[in-house]
């Protein structure tokens, strides 16, 4: 019985340990990501290779993305993940990532004025992808 009343217990104790150890998400711990993350990012993704290196650029980012950007954050994660997916000899997979590019416009626009206003960092042209 006691075993039984110890297991929540240690659920909750394990809980309470992996969310100590996430990084806060705050404008300064983006900052230092980003300064980790930014060969990769300042530059346009052309290659499979480097889409895919985007998305992991992009995954940490979205990991410590303050409540201020995060929305906007989560969007560009998503559009480097599609693009790292598509089909170059499927029209219908070209165009949904295309699709999607355009739907995420604003994000990436709202992403950037944020890094620009908080790092201090233009990532402009490094958020932007070319189906």
């Amino acid at each position: 019985v006691r075993v039984r009343r110890l297991i929540p217990l240690l659920f909750l104790g394990l809980f309470a340990v992996t969310a100590c150890a996430e990084t806060p998400r705050t404008g300064t711990n983006f900052c230092r990501q980003l300064a980790k993350e930014m060969p990769g990012i300042s530059v346009m993704p052309a290659t499979v290779e480097e889409v895919n290196a985007a998305v992991g650029h992009f995954t940490r980012l979205q990991k410590v993305a303050p409540l201020e950007v995060q929305q906007d954050w989560n969007a560009l994660t998503e559009l480097m993940i599609a693009a790292s997916k598509v089909k170059a000899d499927d029209a219908e997979s070209v165009q949904q990532v295309a699709d999607l590019a355009y739907a995420t416009e604003a994000n990436a626009n709202t992403a950037s004025e944020w890094v620009k206003a908080t790092c201090g960092v233009d990532i402009s042209l490094g958020v932007q992808v070319t189906p």
